[in-house]
């Protein structure tokens, strides 16, 4: 059995960049929130949970020592509206927003007060789009082509794939009548860069261990794209890996999405060498 690990693996600098500043936080605050989970991998979340840090969800009411604590934004983003709305409430709100995710946003809003239709290829129920709603209230998000006329704009969430991307904006093109078309690629690089990674995996690979949370966008989208050509393994963890049996594949390779830390990936790759 060979193993071939992937080279892009580890946080990207997005969830780096969010982890260091809560991290920063939590050493020098009494109390500090994250508004929502900081990442999509509930791995990372419990670690930070154990060194104190406390996570509100959309729904909860604001907390009794709010105004003592620091409130994090996560890598994601949050609607302007809710953000002017959580600094009246805390001591301080630092806003981790991812800086390709805020470069969306701008360029959303930018085409909407130019004039454009504004279609983002995205899961409107990803919190990605839930805060780009906030900034273009009127902005499609879809990831079924739509025919339009006028003047559009399609853009992507920063977490899809670029083929599928290009894919949904040729076919708003042929489906549609615009005076004018303005095609943004807003696909992050850094995750199109593991896309690419693992489709040459996949053709190399009888199975492809792709480790990182299941709520994911990226995580699972390098799921998706390395199963249409191989076997896949998805998992959170090494922990999910416990009695397989990795000895009967000939080649297997490890990728992760962008939220994975590199010691889940190396726990992971570990297991497979001693053969599940």
């Amino acid at each position: 059995m060979k193993l071939c690990v992937a080279e892009n693996i580890g946080f990207c600098f997005g969830v780096e960049r969010a982890l260091k500043t809560v991290e920063e936080y939590l050493k020098k605050e009494r109390s500090v929130y994250s508004l929502g989970e900081l990442v999509h991998n509930r791995n990372v979340v419990e670690r930070l949970e154990e060194k104190g840090l406390k996570v509100l969800h959309d729904n909860d009411p604001i907390p009794e020592d709010a105004k003592d604590s620091v409130l994090v934004v996560r890598a994601h983003g949050v609607p302007p509206r809710i953000l002017k709305e959580l600094e009246k409430n805390f001591k301080r709100v630092i806003d981790a927003t991812c800086p390709i995710v805020l470069k969306l946003f701008e360029r959303a809003k930018a085409a909407k007060e130019a004039g454009y239709t504004v279609i983002v290829f995205g899961d409107e129920n990803h919190d990605e789009m839930r805060a780009l709603k906030g900034h273009v209230e009127d902005a499609i998000i879809t990831t079924r082509p739509l025919a339009l006329r006028g003047r559009i704009c399609v853009l992507s969430q920063t977490t899809m794939s670029l083929d599928d991307f290009l894919s949904f904006g040729a076919e708003i093109l042929k489906a549609s009548e615009p005076t004018e078309f303005l095609f943004l690629n807003s696909v992050c690089e850094v995750t199109h860069r593991r896309e690419v990674e693992v489709k040459k995996m996949a053709f190399e690979c009888d199975l492809i261990a792709v480790v990182g949370g299941k709520n994911s966008s990226n995580t699972k989208k390098l799921a998706r794209i390395a199963s249409k050509t191989t076997r896949v393994l998805h998992v959170q963890d090494a922990s999910e890996l416990e009695g397989f049996d990795f000895k009967r594949f000939r080649k297997i390779g490890v990728t992760a999405g962008t939220s994975t830390p590199l010691e889940d990936v190396n726990l992971v790759v570990k297991k497979i060498r001693l053969g599940g």
